[in-house]
């Protein structure tokens, strides 16, 4: 039994703390972190469920593959954002405090989305649509660059030891959710208002959605305090001048690591917009039933993703990432397969559910593996460098890297190649993984040790 008990459990570590109640400031907390990530991937998920639809009206070809293409590669721009938004907001949340990071990006992800809902197209304002397209893609990247770790790193140093992978979980749980949310309306809506009004108006009902949920997301934020441990970094005069720079200067190879990580993490879980394209475009199945189909995991998620943040505190991260990277590898032939065979809403919501449902138990034990790899003077920062390394790598080419090994092979069956070495490289890359410890109020006097020993 010894070998399932996390690090801290170990002979010669301190004892797992006792179960504690949770305090109502680490509920408001972990319920702000569910509520931002469900309104901040609601809106980023839209445009990869959506690129179908309104990729022709932005990037015109006689070709609908051209179209897609053109649109998908705007998809992969977004999240070449992410890093430049992970810095900025990271400098914010290690100088200024999470509280003001999570602020600033769910106050730009309000004013991207809405600007999406607002687009001319190309044949009313010619190359400016797709530009404009563009930047709204970037705004979203930008401010979903901090927005998922960020998130997790407030809850983590917010919660009792022995409940914050739990409570960490609903931060994900948001994404999912928020995500699946954004599948179910847009299938739902092609039903009601049929192809030709949803290629004409329909399309931008789900994002202007989006506006007023992340004016309620903003005022939640607002009503929050900083996490204990920032608020003891500033007591101590310990704020890092230049948390990009310290993160640089000692923490470049935990950088890596963790980027390592991410990309085993977020390029199996980027698949689904590959799926989203794959269906509705390449096998020209019903656009509403695709549309359903991908984002039926997020109710599963309900009780699935609770679940591993529960036993996450009871065995540790690292076994539980280990499990789920194990089961991609076994079940991506069968789900690839059925997902390039089957024609009915059932064949094609089971093989979404079993991927979908791995790609969101993924992010708990990944995310707080990542985030729990600095120390807190520069969390924010190293953490959310780190994730997007993984993120721009994995997310923002799984969907090229799939569709091209598919065409390269020929076989629906391609895309399972990329699974397969994701898998492999997070498999091997675990074993170098060292974690800080979380004291509310003081810092991680033995992080630097344990970094130094990766």
């Amino acid at each position: 039994m010894t070998d399932l008990l996390p690090p801290e459990d170990a002979p010669g570590r301190s004892p797992r703390p006792k179960k504690e109640k949770i305090p109502p400031f680490a509920r408001r907390v972990a319920t702000a972190g569910f509520a931002g990530t469900f309104v901040e991937y609601y809106d980023f998920t839209l445009y990869g469920v959506l690129t179908v639809v309104f990729s022709p009206l932005f990037f015109p070809s006689d070709d609908p593959t051209t179209s897609f293409l053109a649109g998908l590669a705007v998809f992969g721009a977004g999240f070449f954002a992410r890093p430049l938004g992970g810095i900025v907001f990271g400098h914010i949340g290690d100088r200024y405090g999470r509280r003001a990071a999570l602020i600033g990006t769910i106050m730009l992800m309000g004013v991207s989305v809405t600007l999406m809902g607002l687009l001319p197209t190309y044949e009313q304002i010619g190359l400016w649509a797709p530009l404009l397209l563009v930047m709204a893609r970037l705004g979203q990247g930008f401010s979903a660059g901090a927005e998922m770790l960020g998130s997790v790193t407030y809850v983590l140093e917010s919660s009792p030891p022995s409940r914050r992978f739990l409570l960490g979980s609903l931060t994900p749980l948001g994404a999912i959710l928020g995500g699946s949310l954004g599948g179910i309306f847009s299938g739902v809506l092609r039903g009601a208002l049929g192809p030709d009004a949803m290629s004409s108006y329909g399309w931008r009902i789900p994002f202007l959605v989006g506006a007023p949920l992340a004016l309620i997301c903003l005022w939640m934020r607002a009503r929050l305090e900083d996490s204990p441990e920032f608020t003891g970094i500033v007591a101590r005069k310990e704020v890092v001048r230049s948390p990009l720079g310290a993160t640089l200067r000692g923490h470049w190879r935990i950088v890596l690591i963790a980027g390592m990580v991410a990309l085993a993490a977020h390029g199996t879980a980027g698949m689904n917009a590959y799926f989203a394209t794959f269906l509705a475009g390449t096998r020209e199945l019903p656009q509403d039933q695709v549309f359903i189909a991908v984002s039926m995991a997020g109710p599963f998620g309900l009780i699935t993703i609770p679940l591993v943040g529960l036993l996450t505190d009871r065995f540790g991260r690292k076994p539980l990432l280990a499990g789920v990277l194990t089961a991609f590898a076994v079940t991506i032939v069968p789900v690839l397969w059925l997902l390039s065979t089957t024609r009915s809403f059932v064949g094609m919501a089971a093989g979404c559910v079993v991927f979908m449902s791995l790609a969101a138990l993924i992010m708990v034990p990944a995310l707080a593996l990542i985030a729990e790899m600095f120390p807190p003077e520069v969390r924010y920062t190293a953490a959310n460098f780190g994730n997007n390394i993984g993120t721009v790598l994995g997310s923002g080419l799984a969907p090229l890297a799939a569709a091209s090994l598919a065409a390269a092979t020929g076989s629906g069956l391609g895309p399972a190649i990329w699974i397969g070495g994701l898998v492999l490289l997070g498999l091997l890359v675990l074993p170098r993984v060292r974690t800080t410890e979380h004291r509310p109020g003081r810092a991680t006097a033995t992080g630097e040790a344990d970094l130094a020993g990766t």
